[in-house]
């Protein structure tokens, strides 16, 4: 899913700099940040945490140089199950054997390279429950009802089937609940459909796809500079999105997340 790489994308190009406003003015002093990627879900298994760091503007990105391997890290599941991570390649840290995450399963992240410190918890979302779909034919956008559970935020994506599946590049939105509403239901809206996907050529090829995320994916969206899709972190940079990551000097996401299948819209 090309919006799901973005963030690590958007981590990996970040080794070319730091904060936005070092971006916008390469005079100043350069400063080494660690970044932490990891996207959990029950639908793969456990991928592995990428460990980077940042890099002067002046060098040009290279995994090989920017990745960290001898960093100390593990994962504790539930509280009490700790599972150590191992170097692999290209900054990829994993387990000794392959496992799944478990729907609200909460995984918390410890990790020490060097002087940085740094730790994240997240929880794995419940894959959507998707109540009902529907299309705005007044601002060609895909809709959906979904059910909400505590901890959790939602997303959609709008997709167009070509054979294989063409996808919207950003969410348009994440909708959180109300914690104070009865209401156990929220609505989610996907970006408008394209013009060329908008014609009755491809009626019934139309479809949504529904996110489930740790909460903590709404202060990353909102903050990630104005919810644009982020394509050129030298305009773009980092320096006001929140993260996940919890450390002097660490950034990135360690984010629990879910998808419904593709759900036709008409």
């Amino acid at each position: 899913m090309k919006y799901i790489k973005q963030i690590f994308i958007f981590l990996s190009l970040l080794c070319f700099g730091c904060e936005n406003e070092e971006l916008l003015n390469p005079e100043l002093i350069y400063k080494q940040q660690v970044v932490v990627h990891c996207q959990i879900s029950t639908q793969s298994y456990f991928p592995g945490v990428i460990l980077t760091r940042t890099l002067p503007l002046d060098v040009t990105f290279d995994i090989k140089i920017a990745e960290i391997k001898d960093a100390t890290m593990y994962l504790r599941i539930d509280g009490y199950k700790v599972i150590p991570l191992h170097y692999t390649e290209d900054g990829i840290y994993e387990p000794l054997y392959e496992f799944r995450a478990i729907e609200n399963e909460y995984f918390e992240l410890f990790g020490q390279w060097g002087e940085y410190s740094f730790y994240a918890i997240t929880k794995i979302p419940i894959k959507p429950v998707v109540n009902s779909v529907d299309i705005n034919l007044s601002g060609y956008y895909s809709e959906a009802d979904v059910t909400t559970f505590k901890g959790e935020v939602y997303s959609a994506l709008w997709a167009v089937d070509q054979g294989t599946f063409v996808n919207a590049p950003d969410f348009y939105s994440v909708s959180v609940p109300e914690t104070s509403s009865v209401n156990n239901s929220v609505r989610v809206r996907t970006a408008s459909y394209p013009i060329e996907y908008q014609s009755s050529a491809y009626n019934g090829r139309r479809y949504i796809r529904v996110y489930s995320f740790d909460g903590s994916f709404d202060d990353y969206f909102e903050t990630k500079v104005q919810n644009e899709e982020i394509n050129n972190p030298y305009v773009q940079g980092s320096g006001n999105t929140i993260w996940n990551i919890h450390g002097e000097n660490v950034i990135g996401m360690f984010i629990g997340m879910n998808k419904s299948d593709y759900l036709p819209v008409n």
